[in-house]
């Protein structure tokens, strides 16, 4: 019973079996020293997922002390101590479904090498819970990093007597018959000519990247990873291979490390100036300036909801808003379309960052200098950063409340409507602060610029000290930032992204529009996006002050003015969904 539960559980990812040890587990080897699997669990949990002891056994068994595990999951969501793998443990922790702050990917990448390369014997076993979208991230994010790359052979996913039968096959399968000789001839392609297929990760961006002809491409990284972690589907069912890395904002993350691996990210991001591959100015500056951008507008396109779904929502917020009067912008009332705009804390990112910084080769982005031998373990020594919430909201957007513009469709019979999300001034907020906030959400916690729910004395105070009454909500360019999206009290989608990636220095203001595809978990009336357009703009006449500002305050969480680090109001509403 227990193992067809493990199994339904582990749904569409491979599993591996070793008769030897008599054990099956959420596993699977994506390289010979690169291993991904699921939550090593304990108690009622280890009846659906890998069993503690299993995973333990396993990795001595095959692999003595040679292993080195990293875990992803806050502490929070599941947590073991150091010992249960003998101490050789290093946490990376960030929430399910969510991107990391940047500066973990190559954090990560460099411990991982540096363990790996001092034996071909050793392993790195990374996991989360479903070992899939957190773990298969970083996976191909640690593969990007690589200077070499050919598709590997993973020789640990088999046992010694099945590996001679996997090499002969390997080898007829290199060798072609005659007919297919005589049908090439003289007219083979060359080798040389064949054009690596780029991952599109939005339709307004040019992402040809670049690289060593030597080095990976962020496609084959993700094909590696999926031909391995994933199952292969049932040929009679003609099912296409479910993608290792399938949440939008993680392959985002992915193609932001490849830009910044090839020379091609933000100029003067982490320190870095005139980035160029393997020649990196700068590389070790003691203090990195931000920039600063306005998030001026957010579009959201629409298919016309039917009246059995808007009402559907109606009583769904209804339900999620008891207690309050009806009358604010998230009221259940009206149906109104808005937006959360979310971050990690600022202390927490300054401190990676700078870790990032201080452990860096000047030569190679993805190594670690020669000299520094330590971890960023003692960032997450303890449980400060993850006990707790670690996306913060700090401020809102929403519609004008007038009936959203009707847009032309190339099927007449469909209605698209364009809602336009501005930043909401200090008289909008003061109406969402009239509805009282339930106990059960402020219970334990007190009013702080960063804690998640405060009073509504502390909202209507906030807003008074953030910019976002002008023309936007100034942000760190630099930063990642999470909107998302509602309909009343219902959600629809959200996204992560860094704005430095979408804006050049030498534009003003810039957008980038994003499909339904390119949003994470669009569920429910999410299905009816078409698209979202994000608007921001440079904001050069405020650079120079906070430079100033910057430099002369030892505070690290000087990075985004005084916006609130957390708004109350709504409760956010998303599934449970495992990646």
């Amino acid at each position: 019973m227990a193992e067809f539960l493990r199994r339904l559980v582990s749904g569409g990812k491979a599993r591996f079996k070793d008769p030897n040890l008599d054990l099956e587990l959420d596993l699977a080897y994506v390289t010979d020293q690169v291993i991904v699997m699921g939550y090593p669990a304990a108690g009622i949990e280890g009846f659906y997922r890998n069993r503690r002891e299993d995973a333990q056994r396993f990795l001595t068994a095959r692999h003595g002390n040679n292993f080195w595990v990293f875990n992803f999951c806050p502490v929070r969501e599941n947590f073991y101590d150091k010992s249960v793998f003998g101490g050789r443990v290093s946490r990376y922790p960030f929430p399910d479904h969510h991107t990391p702050p940047l500066a973990i990917l190559p954090l990560v990448s460099r411990e991982m090498h540096a363990w790996v390369t001092v034996s071909k014997d050793r392993v790195a076993a990374l996991h989360c819970k479903a070992g899939k979208g957190r773990s298969g991230m970083i996976v191909c994010a640690y593969l990007l990093s690589l200077d070499t790359f050919s598709t590997p052979f993973a020789e640990n996913s088999y046992l010694e007597k099945d590996w001679v039968t996997v090499r002969v096959d390997d080898c007829m399968q290199a060798i072609p018959n005659d007919g297919v000789l005589e049908e090439l001839g003289e007219a083979a392609v060359p080798a040389s000519s064949i054009v690596e297929e780029t991952f599109p990760e939005s339709r307004d961006e040019n992402q040809s990247i670049p690289t060593k002809s030597s080095a990976p491409t962020l496609q084959q990284v993700l094909d590696l990873h999926t031909s391995r972690r994933m199952k292969a589907p049932s040929i009679s069912t003609n099912a296409k291979l479910k993608a290792g890395v399938s949440i939008p904002s993680q392959r985002r993350w992915l193609l932001y490390w490849s830009r910044l691996l090839a020379g091609q990210g933000p100029p003067g991001m982490w320190g870095l100036s005139d980035m160029k591959p393997g020649l990196r100015n700068d590389s070790n500056s003691s203090s990195i300036l931000a920039t600063k951008v306005r998030i001026t507008e957010i579009s959201l396109r629409l298919r016309e909801i039917s009246g059995i779904k808007a009402g559907l929502v109606r009583a769904a917020s209804l339900l999620m808003d008891r207690g309050k009067d009806g009358n604010g912008l998230v009221g259940p009332r009206n149906n109104r379309v808005w937006a959360s705009l979310a971050r990690y804390n600022d202390d927490l990112v300054d401190a990676l960052e700078r870790w990032e910084q201080s452990t860096r080769d000047s030569t190679n982005l993805g190594r670690r200098k020669s000299e520094s031998s330590e971890s960023v373990s003692g960032i997450f020594a303890s449980d400060k950063w993850d006990k707790e919430k670690m996306v913060r909201t700090f401020a809102r957007m929403g519609d004008d409340g007038k009936r959203p513009s009707e847009m032309n469709s190339a099927d007449e019979s469909i209605k698209v409507y364009s809602y336009v999300l501005v930043p909401l001034n200090e008289e909008r907020w003061v109406e969402i602060s009239k509805a009282p906030i339930r106990q059960e959400e402020t219970r334990g916690l007190e009013p702080s610029v960063k804690s998640e729910m405060t009073s509504t004395d502390s909202i209507s105070q906030s807003v008074t000290n953030s910019r976002v009454g002008r023309s936007g909500i100034v942000v760190d360019a630099d930063r990642e930032l999470r909107i998302k999206l509602y309909m009343g009290q219902v959600f629809m989608a959200w996204l992560w992204f860094i704005p430095a990636f979408h804006i050049t220095p030498e534009t003003r203001s810039s957008s980038f529009i994003l499909p339904r595809d390119d949003l994470d978990f669009p569920i429910g009336i999410g299905k009816d996006i078409m698209d979202v357009e994000l608007k921001m703009e440079w904001c050069q006449d405020e650079v120079d002050d906070t430079q100033v500002e910057t430099a002369q305050t030892d505070s690290p969480s000087s990075g985004v003015e005084t916006v609130v680090a957390s708004l109350a109001g709504g409760v956010e509403v998303s599934q449970a969904l495992e990646r």
